[in-house]
């Protein structure tokens, strides 16, 4: 097997762009996106940002830590080029090329955002290590770049519907049609299924020790959940007619809802600022709920423009 891997200060326009740390989450970040770029006919870019000295200790005679410099040369060169042979593994014939940049991550992988299909980092829970794939790193991307951004994490299994699907939080905001139609996208290149979620709440009052209030009518909530979900649906299966689409309507709070929907998913896909029931999804703590304790990949998508597919992935 022959790896074709370039070096490049910056990623060809179009490319999908993942982070390289060398951890676990990061290897399993660069496998997703291998095989992503792979179906789609995109190249792959690896980037390993270099920030700055690390204290570390203890070392043998000192009672303080050490700054130690990094070795970009060696050390960068080293886990890219793991990274690379994990891609080849993946997909042979992808086209990679990679870079080392000085500087934080988050401000290197937002500069590249703009020329990027889509940028993939390893996801953790709070408090694990690695310095690069951090929780708050994932949401800090996830809220500011310009393309869509692929939090991998460890999909765990469970008795679940949705086995292999590609899962959309749905809502008919401009941030949720963007994020059904890379659902569709995801779904078509896999050859699966997409399953819409849609969340309501009820308006419980306070006062009334959080019951509902007596002139509230539960069924026709339900019913206009379940009208807007079909409504919003209808034509993303007009458009896709070989594509089995089951629709979800769950009285939970977002978060919850899309958390068990998401549970033996292939992928979980959410809008970066929805209205209705997904408002404030990715602003607050629910945002790093998700982005900490995703049950699958998770791909957040803003309604902006974005870098197409260089080709469609095979059929």
């Amino acid at each position: 097997m022959s790896i074709s891997q370039a070096v490049r200060p910056r990623p060809e326009t179009g490319a999908a762009v993942v982070g390289v740390d060398g951890s676990a989450e990061s290897d399993r970040a660069v496998h997703w996106a291998a095989g992503d770029a792979g179906r789609r006919g995109r190249p792959l870019h690896l980037l390993h940002a270099c920030d700055g000295p690390t204290l570390v200790f203890p070392l043998p005679g000192f009672w303080l830590p050490v700054a130690v410099a990094p070795q970009p040369g060696v050390h960068a060169g080293r886990l890219l080029a793991n990274a690379a042979t994990m891609a080849a593994e993946v997909c042979p014939d992808l086209a990679v090329t990679s870079s080392t940049v000085g500087g934080r991550p988050i401000p290197t992988l937002l500069a590249m955002a703009g020329r990027a299909a889509m940028i993939v980092v390893g996801g953790r829970q709070a408090g694990g290590p690695g310095p690069l794939l951090s929780g708050s790193t994932a949401a800090e991307i996830a809220e500011h770049a310009a393309c869509p951004v692929v939090v991998v994490h460890k999909r765990r299994g469970g008795a679940s519907s949705n086995e292999g699907r590609i899962v959309v939080g749905v809502d008919g905001s401009a941030a949720s049609e963007a994020a059904t139609a890379f659902a569709f996208e995801q779904a078509v290149t896999l050859r699966t299924g997409v399953t819409a979620v849609h969340a309501y709440q009820l308006p419980v009052d306070p006062m009334l020790g959080g019951r509902l209030p007596g002139y509230f009518d539960l069924g026709a909530r339900c019913d206009a959940a379940e009208q807007l979900l079909s409504r919003v649906m209808a034509g993303w299966r007009g458009r896709y007619p070989d594509t089995d689409v089951r629709l979800t309507v769950d009285l939970d709070a977002p978060t919850g809802a899309l958390m068990r929907a998401g549970v033996g998913a292939e992928l979980l896909v959410v809008g970066a600022h929805g209205r209705g029931a997904f408002r404030g999804l990715l602003l607050g703590s629910t945002s790093r709920a998700m982005l900490y304790h995703a049950p699958c990949p998770l791909a957040v998508v803003h309604d902006r423009p974005r870098v197409p597919a260089i080709r469609p992935g095979p059929q």
